[in-house]
């Protein structure tokens, strides 16, 4: 064979080597990112500022569950016409405009926090407005991602997100106790509004083509948008696409028995593992962030979106499941730990997995709808799980609670996997559906 003959090349079906940092060559992916993780940062500050002023102001627990109730209520209320929005309207201007509200809110009750003090109905308020229009700013979020880069970069693209969100958490939780001490609540509402304003800025630079919908511009026989056509139709949607909806249905009861566990965990590891020391606490987080950080980046390193369904029902249901009952059953923290890293790295890899096939599948048209009406089915148990999760662990102990809910999802998961549409759900193909009514 001649020396100077051309280097064989690959066949054109193999997929070259992927780099997992290369998504950060993409522009508008890195403004999107740090927009996302600037504002992370400030809502984890402001949300330990606002709990923090709350509570030290009035000594009522209650109180602190009302701002977790206004909260949730805002989203739940908000959702549904959020998701026809986000569908209907310029995406990247809902973001800006969702930006520019959470900064003057808050940096409205940081003002009067500094001139006038503590009003625990403003607070409310304010927490309602913010709630509110990050429930309409995170499904924009998710539908606008795949537009932003090549659809096998999505994973990845996800991974390098929910991973360093759950780290900056992470640090800002603990930045945030000694925000407060140096420069109280005020000040750290304050730093909550500005990175918002970075956030909307850091948006509107993101070069992003209109969204092109199916049938083209809407002729004049064709009826006008409604709120109320577009949220049926966005319901007969989803219950058209069988293994996305099964999943939904399915993430209903596994939310409910992973919710006895991660609301209370610094009850458990006080009280289950007897770490009074909070350096203790600290590392247990650590821990946790570190494994879920590892598991939403494995999703874009292995073939997990093709077999989604599977990996959403054994990875979140059964392994999570006895997982959970494994950590309920421990009392030491040496035991413990360890099993937490696999426990986290199980639930964001089965979560990131959705993420990435919902984003994958789900049409361009739909997205939004899709994203809140499975956040509604998937997220409004959460509440009622609080609540179970507060009697047991009163009337029994953390340890039984955690018992409960590892078997609680250990059998949601077994029961999933009947959904037969839902075992067979592969990421990597279109999720048939009717098509949406074409808008201008």
């Amino acid at each position: 064979m001649p020396t100077n003959a051309p280097a064989a090349k690959a066949p054109p079906d193999v997929p070259p080597p992927r780099n997992l940092t290369r998504v950060f060559r993409n522009r508008n992916f890195l403004r999107l990112y740090l927009a996302g993780a600037g504002s992370t940062s400030g809502r984890v500050i402001g949300g330990v500022a606002i709990n923090w002023i709350v509570y030290t102001t009035t000594g009522s627990a209650l109180d602190v569950a009302i701002v977790g109730m206004v909260n949730l209520a805002a989203v739940v209320l908000l959702s549904l016409p959020a998701g026809v929005w986000v569908d209907r309207y310029d995406r990247k201007r809902i973001m800006v405009f969702s930006d520019v509200v959470r900064a003057a809110s808050v940096g409205g009750l940081s003002l009067v926090f500094f001139l006038r003090g503590f009003e625990l109905p403003l607070v409310l308020l304010v927490v309602f407005v913010s709630a509110g229009v990050s429930g309409l700013f995170n499904p924009a979020e998710q539908s606008i991602l795949p537009s932003i880069v090549a659809r096998d970069e999505i994973a990845d693209a996800n991974g390098v997100v929910q991973s360093s969100r759950s780290v900056i958490s992470l640090v800002a939780s603990s930045v945030a106790g000694a925000l407060l001490l140096v420069s109280g609540a005020a000040l750290s509402l304050f730093y909550n509004s500005l990175t918002y304003i970075l956030s909307a800025l850091l948006v509107f630079s993101v070069s992003l083509a209109p969204v092109v919908r199916k049938g083209g511009a809407r002729g004049p026989s064709a009826p006008k948008p409604r709120m109320t056509r577009e949220i049926v139709e966005g319901w007969r949607w989803l219950l058209s696409a069988r293994g996305l909806f099964q999943l939904s249905i399915s993430a209903l009861f596994m939310n409910f028995f992973n919710t006895l566990f991660s609301t209370f965990m610094v009850i458990y590891v006080v009280a289950g593992l007897h770490q009074t020391n909070p350096l203790a606490y600290g590392l247990f987080l650590a821990v946790a962030t570190m494994g879920g950080a590892l598991g939403s980046l494995l999703v874009g390193r292995t073939s997990a979106v093709r077999y989604a369904g599977k990996v959403w029902v054994l990875g979140y249901g059964v392994s999570c499941g006895a997982l959970l009952f494994v950590l309920g059953a421990l009392h030491n923290v040496w035991y413990a730990t360890p099993v937490m890293f696999v426990y986290e790295l199980m639930l964001q890899f089965s979560g990131n997995t959705w993420l990435t096939t919902a984003q994958r599948v789900v049409p361009e048209e739909m997205r939004g709808r899709y994203f809140s009406l499975d956040g509604l089915l998937s997220y409004g148990v959460m509440p009622v799980s609080q609540l179970v999760g507060g009697l047991l662990i009163t009337l029994h102990g953390v340890n039984l609670a955690l018992e409960i809910g590892g078997v609680g999802l250990l059998l949601s998961g077994l029961f999933a996997m009947l959904g037969r549409d839902l075992w067979h759900l592969d990421g990597t193909v279109a999720t048939p559906g009717p098509t949406a009514t074409p808008k201008a």
